[in-house]
């Protein structure tokens, strides 16, 4: 923590040094011609404030629609990469997933409404960008204005707005293994007081490594101005997406012996020799099918000058359909028949690495419906001298999801194709039918009721002072069922109802100071919690926060919930259109954690509510434009998420995770992008950009056992626009870098993208 915090003095020191300099030469900025082509973000809509941005104590980054244009992204894991304090990775073909400064299972948004999947998933497929217009990433616990689990940040995916004059947009690419896109797009007015937009896209690829991908969605947004004092919105989506799952490559997850010389020949973590990263090895008849249906209508009115009402309400209607022959595994035997061997104890285990088979086939389905309302009231007043900036409000989320599940092997998943052996090179990949049912379901819902503020105010022209606090209400219920046929269940007699409730109260505290107009220096502390949906098993011994072994009431709450809290200091530097700066050190420590702590003779799994993890790091974004046509972005995260103390208990283990870092979050990443645009002459509108991107090592598995080797990974990307239409070539992975993305469960390694171009053509008018 302290190479942190000196980090921070020095860029404290460099950018107020540099900013005496600039107020006291300011004609030398005036006399130069910006013209940035992109407008710094001024008010993130998921702030809840019109206060400007260097006014409020958070970090705040903003993937705008220029750049996923530009990188010709189209989901949104890709959109993120050129982003500080996110790791997005793609687990099983299709899921996304985010780590927010170390921290997983994250709160994501549409609009402001939630989308609750991955916080209790981990993972969910999110559809493509076609009608997205920007994508923001408020950093640090967001309990305050959005409620539980919002612990490493929020990630609000903003979609585009009607607009009044005549707009619209289309776009045609093709690609590497055959990756076909098309979307189109249109705004405008319908009537006097109604406007609308409309979005559309197409994708379809044969996918690296098989990987197939096909996503089809739509969008509608109409705007209805009653009057100068009302307006009411209406937002509609839908979208049906197909992927190919993945389970990887695996690693050998021992230190791997020569049969005959008895020599070491791989060490665990190892990936053996013959795989090709080119080559998939799931069954064709794996798949991912994602359905989902949206609606929202919203009502804004103004009261004079300085109130206004924001009410709305959203339902969203999800279905995933998953299932994977998904975890891949060598054959082993007692007996001296195969080439080589790892230790078990003091026995050899032989090994064969020449073939793999398919395990465990996994089936689920997960559908989920979401019904949301909020109202906030915005509110500017003066008392005492000081002007504040107040929004108050209530929110309601209402879920229910039901949890199919066909887990039961050679039953709910069977045929001819059951525990398939391939080979490693070359292998035939269709090994007979397999069928697949239901048999189990778990039904779920929640309810969250929330009342909160946040005030930000002027305490003196220099100095600004944010305080917020919220009150939450959340309840769980879960029973269990059998699938009688189909998709129809039974509630199981033996499984009764259970319930559990949760009360928590979040706070945020600021302040903000302002030397000069441009620069501003802030600090906050900020309080977070999430509840434990886990529910009373009769198989299970339980262990609470003080390391003493407890037995809940079935039917309640077994876990208190996780709380904790972020410590934030940092800096934002503005200058004009020319260049933005953020820099930002933090400590998150989140208490509470349940961990797995051995089984017992007898069969029964112990769980104890005794661990605490806690994340620090650091922050540097900077945005320029140092002449017109040339635009730069780049940024570097430091960032530390590790287990703390454990708790003493009478069943902890031998080893114990305490000062282990946490998976898949790597301590330092770097990206940076640059394009230009010719601004006269022959090659006048020719754009010429790329970047590279840097992720360091990470860990696969909570013992720190096994790790993904850090990489570089650069994109390159050349344009050029006549009148209104723009042909654009984009090449990803220049290098042709060999590198993992990610893991299946922790040593199946999945190849990131191996070099790629796409071609485009678009229009806007």
């Amino acid at each position: 923590m302290k190479r942190i915090s000196f980090a921070i003095l020095l860029a404290l020191s460099a950018v107020c040094a540099f900013s005496q300099t600039i107020h006291k030469d300011t004609f030398l900025i005036k006399s130069i011609d910006i013209e940035a082509d992109v407008v710094f973000e001024k008010h993130p809509t998921a702030l809840k404030t019109m206060e400007p941005l260097k006014h409020i104590p958070i970090t705040v980054s903003t993937v705008n629609h220029k750049q996923i244009e530009e990188r010709a992204v189209n989901n949104l894991n890709e959109a993120l990469r050129y982003t500080t304090g996110v790791r997005p990775t793609i687990n099983y073909g299709g899921f996304q997933t985010f780590r927010f400064r170390g921290f997983g299972q994250p709160v994501i948004m549409v609009d402001g409404a939630r989308d609750e999947r991955m916080n209790w998933s981990s993972s969910a497929p999110v559809t493509s960008l076609t009608a997205v217009e920007s994508i923001e990433f408020l950093k640090g616990p967001a309990s305050v204005v959005y409620g539980h689990s919002a612990v490493g940040g929020i990630l609000n995916i903003v979609r585009k707005q009607p607009t009044e004059e005549t707009t619209g947009n289309a776009r045609v690419g093709y690609g590497a293994w055959n990756k076909k896109r098309m979307n189109l797009g249109a705004g405008g007015a319908i009537a006097s007081p109604l406007t609308y937009r409309f979005d559309a896209g197409y994708a379809d690829s044969d996918g690296w490594r098989d990987n197939k991908t096909n996503t089809a969605n739509a969008y509608l947004a109409l705007d209805w101005q009653l009057n100068d004092n009302n307006v009411i919105k209406f937002k509609a989506g839908a979208n049906d997406d197909f992927y190919a799952t993945e389970a990887g490559m695996p690693a050998v997850t021992n230190d791997i012996f020569d049969a005959t010389t008895n020599k070491q020949v791989y060490e665990i973590g190892d990936l053996p020799a013959g795989f090709k990263r080119e080559q998939r090895y799931n069954d064709p008849s794996d798949y991912l099918t994602h359905t989902n249906y949206n609606i929202a209508l919203a009502w804004e009115h103004t009261f004079g000058a300085v109130t206004r009402l924001v009410t709305g309400i959203s339902y969203n209607d999800d279905d995933i359909d998953y299932f994977s022959t998904e975890e891949l595994s060598y054959l082993t035997s007692n007996e001296s028949i195969y080439d080589h061997y790892y230790l078990s104890g003091d026995n050899k285990k032989y090994i064969c690495l020449d073939s793999l088979q398919r395990t465990f086939p996994l089936r689920f389905s997960h559908k989920t419906k979401t019904l949301q309302y909020n109202a906030d009231v915005y509110h500017e007043f003066t008392t005492g001298g000081l002007k504040h900036s107040f929004v108050g409000g209530y929110s309601l989320l209402y879920l229910d999801r039901v949890s199919y599940t066909g887990y039961n092997v050679g039953q709910d998943v069977y045929g001819d194709g059951l525990f398939a052996k391939v080979s490693v090179v070359d292998p035939v990949l269709n090994q007979g039918y397999l069928k697949t049912k239901f048999s189990g379901a778990r039904v779920m819902s929640d309810a969250s009721h929330g009342l909160y503020f946040q005030d930000v105010i002027d305490v003196m022209p220099q100095l600004k002072a944010m305080l917020g606090g919220r009150f939450d209400l959340y309840k769980y219920n879960y029973q269990r069922a059998t699938v009688t046929n189909g998709l129809d269940y039974e509630f199981n007699p033996d499984s009764p109802e259970q319930s559990i409730t949760n009360k928590a109260f979040s706070y945020r505290a600021g302040l903000v100071y302002l030397p000069y107009e441009d620069l501003s220096i802030y600090a906050s502390a900020s309080s977070f919690f999430k509840p434990y949906r886990s529910v009373f098993n009769s198989n299970y011994i339980y262990i609470d926060k003080n390391g003493e072994e407890f037995q809940p009431e079935e039917g309640e709450e077994v876990y208190e919930p996780q709380q904790g809290y972020q410590l934030e200091g940092g800096i934002k530097w503005e200058l004009g259109a020319r260049l933005n700066v953020n820099a930002s050190s933090y400590y998150i420590l989140k208490e509470s954690i349940v961990q797995y702590l051995e089984k017992t003779e007898a069969g029964k799994q112990v769980y104890g509510q005794v661990g605490a993890v806690d994340s620090k790091g650091f922050e540097l974004d900077v945005i320029a434009y140092p002449f017109k046509g040339m635009s730069v972005n780049a940024g570097y995260s430091y960032n530390e998420t590790r287990y703390r103390a454990f708790a003493n208990n009478p069943y902890m283990s031998d080893y114990s995770y305490e000062g282990n870092a946490l998976t898949h979050t790597p301590e330092n990443q770097f990206f940076a992008w640059a394009n230009y645009t010719v601004q006269s002459g022959l090659l006048k509108n020719l754009s010429i950009g790329g970047g590279t991107r840097y992720t360091d090592d990470v860990f696969t598995n909570a013992s720190n056992a096994i790790v993904l080797p850090a990489y570089w990974v650069s994109d390159a990307t050349v344009a050029y626009t006549l009148d209104n239409v723009t042909l654009r070539l984009n090449a990803n992975n220049i290098a042709d870098e060999y590198y993992f993305d990610n893991t299946v469960y922790s040593a199946q390694y999945v190849p990131g993208m191996g070099r790629s171009f796409e071609a485009s053509m678009s229009i806007n008018f």
